[in-house]
């Protein structure tokens, strides 16, 4: 059967949605380092030897050099401005109150404030640093001029007051004066000269410590990575970088990063194509795939860059839930496999990151191989996740260090908030279905419940056609699971799909109680009756909100099918007269997939059945290959997604469970009456 191929519009769409989707993963993809190896410090090199191609130098670590530094910046001897203006505030302030003070105590107090001033005062958190650094000299700025003083003779504020409360001249006055007021640091630290010195002290520091020659071995596959060996590979990652040609070297970089975007992207699209052009023929559904696996990658990068750890953080997961829920296993397999590929792009540890992810996505599709019908499903993947996350990172750390001592709780922690969230699943699958119209297991299920009110309403108004989709529902729901269809759904539709001979119950020969009411209808009449059940069928579904691909099955179990009782009646009565055939034929569409194929045929042989006047297998399987055949050599299933292969699956399901629902039962003795009564 052909599936319709993508309209012009819908490629040019697409190949948009592509670019875009392109352009975000380049500009979130990390730009790699020159140097393309990755290790660590304690653990054994995983790649082949490592020879030096050319010359370089081995530079000491970032903590060796500040040590250096801080060592050489505590030789610096100390510098301070000295504010000379500070004493004659002081005197002046002195002057303004000698009138209230003995001659004696005013001479006294003029010269220790002169000689403490000249010595220097400090404030006191400064001057705590200048004694802890144990320095015997300072170098003091006044002006243009420097001086070299002791440092005993520096004093601070609270020294410098002591001394004047200490003087038994003025002491007296102390509390006619306040003699703290004339206390004030009047010496800061020079910091132009300090900076300058300390620029000098960095010049002096060597950051190499050794040269590695052209050829010479580095390291091997499997030796321990030491302190030494890590400030080599580090000296080597710094030089490639250094000779890197950024120009050169970015605009590949570029290419690579989008041609590697766009394969993996474009093999999901090809895969769909190819495999399932049922789903490719659905822009939602193409969309969700392409544009969930980027949006993962962006998050993974995102939390890449705030440690390696966090990358595992992203529930990448979520997307195979709900991939799985909406487009089947194998489709969300295969995405899996490339959203770990990209992901794995910007994540540490890349191999880990790889095997990890896989062996979880695999988990989670094996745990939902049937789809997503119940809550408690998602619980069930939440706890074999992270069980199965465990189970990876502790044999990638077996397989990379041959121990389990380099373990990280911290990276425990991350895969069980993983597994945690992948919980939200739930919350995204019900955001798609209200978003784009997508239909969970969950919500198939939900539908199927006899109590719903339009069920309930159709069991009471309708019976007959209840009963019909009811059966209808178990015979085509057997017959998906033949051909690996998706049962629960056409279970769904075949229950919805003739809802709309609610509006005129009586008219349908099913709910007719030996009146027929189309008796007194001329056959025009009748026609337009039995065919507006497909039309008002779709009016209730949408009233009440039914998914768009349950209200698809009202209107394609009929397709474009002729109303053969009342054409073949008006012809009978008109002989030698053209009919209408638009008329006496449904609106359609034709089925477009295999579960709406299911129901056309299921439909009518369910119906068809009723006319049987003896039940059994050859009666049965005739009137099952007229009418499967009929439709087939008509053409209403070339949309449908059903081979041939198929279609004899589907009979033979269909033979085996009309003989199931019409087979014959042995007659009951009756108890002889007489007998019993003389007993």
């Amino acid at each position: 059967m052909e599936t319709k191929k993508l309209s012009t519009e819908h490629k040019v769409i697409r190949g948009i949605i592509m670019i875009l989707l392109v352009a975000c993963v380049w500009y979130f993809f990390p730009r790699q380092d020159a140097f393309h190896y990755e290790y660590e410090l304690g653990k054994p090199w995983r790649y082949g030897r490592l020879s030096a191609p050319y010359d370089f130098a081995i530079y000491k670590s970032d903590s060796v050099v500040a040590h250096l530094e801080d060592s050489l910046r505590r030789q610096v001897t100390p510098r301070f401005l000295e504010d000379t203006s500070m004493l004659s505030q002081r005197l002046d302030d002195l002057e303004r109150i000698s009138a209230s003070l003995p001659e004696r105590a005013y001479l006294r107090l003029h010269e220790q404030l002169t000689n403490l001033y000249q010595r220097g005062i400090l404030k006191g958190t400064a001057y705590d640093t200048l004694q802890m650094m144990r320095f015997h000299d300072v170098i003091i700025r006044v002006g243009h001029n420097a001086e070299v003083r002791p440092v005993d003779t520096i004093l601070s504020e609270r020294q410098a007051f002591e001394t004047l409360l200490l003087d038994s001249t003025f002491s007296y006055l102390h509390s006619r004066i306040n003699l703290r007021a004339f206390v004030e640091s009047n010496l800061t630290i020079d910091t132009t000269m300090m900076n300058r010195e300390y620029a000098r002290v960095r010049q002096e520091v060597s950051s190499a410590s050794g040269l590695v020659l052209a050829e010479s071995r580095i390291i091997d596959r499997g030796e321990i990575i030491t302190p030494q060996l890590y400030d080599i590979l580090n000296s080597y990652r710094r030089e490639e970088d250094r000779r890197q040609t950024y120009s050169a070297d970015k605009t590949l970089s570029t290419i690579g990063i989008l041609l590697l975007a766009f394969l993996l992207l474009h093999s999901v699209l090809l895969y769909l194509e190819l495999f399932r052009p049922w789903i490719n023929h659905s822009q939602k559904a193409t969309l969700i795939a392409v544009g969930g696996i980027t949006l993962m990658m962006i998050l993974t990068s995102l939390a890449a860059e705030v440690s390696a750890p966090a990358a595992y953080l992203v529930p990448i997961g979520i997307l195979t839930v709900v991939l799985c829920t909406f487009l089947g296993s194998r489709t969300a397999f295969f995405c899996h496999v490339v959203m770990t590929l990209l992901c794995a792009g910007v994540a540490a540890q890349h191999y880990e990151y790889v095997v990890i992810q896989i062996f979880v996505g695999m988990v989670i599709i094996f745990t939902l191989k049937d789809g997503l019908t119940e809550r408690s499903q998602l619980m069930r993947v939440s706890v074999i996740s992270m069980i199965t996350y465990f189970i990876g990172y502790i044999v990638t750390i077996l397989v990379r260090d041959g121990s389990l001592t380099n373990t990280s709780w911290f990276m425990f922690l991350m895969l069980s908030l993983n597994s945690i969230l992948l919980l939200l699943s739930y919350l995204a699958i019900y955001a798609l279905e209200k978003t784009f119209g997508f239909m969970s297991g969950v919500t198939l299920v939900e539908l199927c419940n006899l109590g719903n009110k339009l069920l309930l309403k159709l069991s009471q108004e309708a019976p007959g056609t209840f009963q019909h989709s009811l059966q209808l529902g178990n015979i085509t729901a057997d017959a998906a699971k033949e051909i690996g269809a998706n049962a629960q759904l056409v279970r769904t539709g075949a229950l919805y799909h003739d809802i709309g001979k609610l509006w005129n119950p009586v008219y349908y020969t099913e709910n007719q109680s030996g009146v027929n009411p189309h008796e007194k209808l001329t056959t025009e009449k009748s026609v337009s009756i039995i065919k507006s059940h497909v039309t008002e069928g779709i009016k209730l579904g949408v009233k009440a909100g039914l998914p768009d691909e349950i209200i698809d099955f009202i209107r394609t179990h009929h397709g474009k099918t002729r109303i053969k009782y009342f054409y073949n009646t008006w012809c009978n009565a008109h002989p030698g007269e053209e009919p209408d055939k638009a008329l006496f034929s449904y609106e359609g569409p034709d089925p477009e997939t295999t579960e709406q194929a299911l129901l056309m045929m299921g439909d009518g042989v369910e119906a068809a059945s009723k006319s049987l006047q003896v039940y059994n297998e050859e009666n049965i399987r005739n009137l099952v290959n007229n009418v499967v055949d009929g439709l087939v050599a008509s053409g209403h299933l070339n949309n449908a997604n059903i081979s041939l292969r198929d279609i004899q699956k589907v009979k033979a399901s269909y033979v085996r469970s009309l003989l199931a629902i019409y087979h014959t039962r042995i007659a009951y003795p009756e108890l002889n009456t007489d007998q019993n009564v003389s007993n």
